[in-house]
């Protein structure tokens, strides 16, 4: 399958397997380069969670963890392979590269692919918090917890209701300049404010109670470490 460039404003549409594998290479690269010598460093993570960890942020803090500080680490993201016709998401090809580069490295990973937002992933990433843990010959505690999901959907696990998050402005229309990265040109793209129900909806997509969530399971589990470190990045 040749896989050409699809392009539509500014977002790449689809992914080259190699080109997302050479870019979690060279992420790893520069970890290494800038953070040798810091596994040793006092509070420094050894199991850590990655809610989110396909692409960006969560990607990122994922190879730090691991590359950087040497630590095991779990990964959640929602990911789509891809067919004889099709390819796959980018971070279904960056999951693969990491948790194939982890191994070369000697680090213990595990990549769990499904809705973050239901009780039954935060269940099997308990279970893979500590068979990662047993893999590594270390405590099934974990000291550092990454949130980083940006999703346009979610179900609420407590009541089945779907809330579906919007990019918008509050309170009045938004109008900025725009530039078209193939051809240069530059034109004005307007937004208009958001509703009060979409704020609300928003709010329960990307609010942080799934967060809150989150580490209520792992607590109740037993898996945190009692100096655990969570960070949530905002989108």
């Amino acid at each position: 399958m040749i896989i050409k460039p699809m392009i539509r404003n500014n977002i790449c549409l689809n992914s080259h397997p190699k080109g997302c594998a050479r870019m979690v290479q060279n992420q790893i690269a520069y970890v290494r380069q800038h953070m040798a010598g810091l596994s040793t460093t006092p509070g420094a993570p050894k199991l850590a969670l990655i809610i989110g960890c396909s692409t960006g942020y969560g990607l990122a803090s994922r190879i730090g963890a691991a590359f950087g500080y040497g630590a095991a680490t779990v990964g959640i993201s929602f990911e789509k392979a891809g067919s004889p016709t099709k390819p796959g998401t980018p971070g279904w090809y960056d999951n693969l590269a990491f948790d194939a580069e982890a191994a070369k490295a000697g680090l213990v990973s595990k990549t769990l692919d499904g809705d973050a937002f239901s009780n039954e992933m935060k269940d099997q990433a308990i279970a893979a918090i500590r068979e990662v843990a047993a893999k590594a010959g270390i405590p099934a505690q974990v000291d550092l917890v990454i949130y980083s999901l940006a999703s346009p959907v979610r179900t609420d696990p407590r009541d089945g209701v779907m809330y579906r998050s919007v990019i918008k402005p509050i309170g009045k229309a938004y109008s900025g300049k725009t530039m078209d990265m193939l051809t240069g040109k530059i034109s004005i793209a307007s937004a208009e404010p958001a509703t009060e129900e979409e704020i609300a909806h928003t709010v329960k997509v990307m609010g942080g109670e799934d967060w809150e969530l989150w580490i209520d399971a792992l607590s109740a589990a037993g898996v945190l470490a009692p100096q655990v470190r969570t960070l949530a990045y905002t989108y």
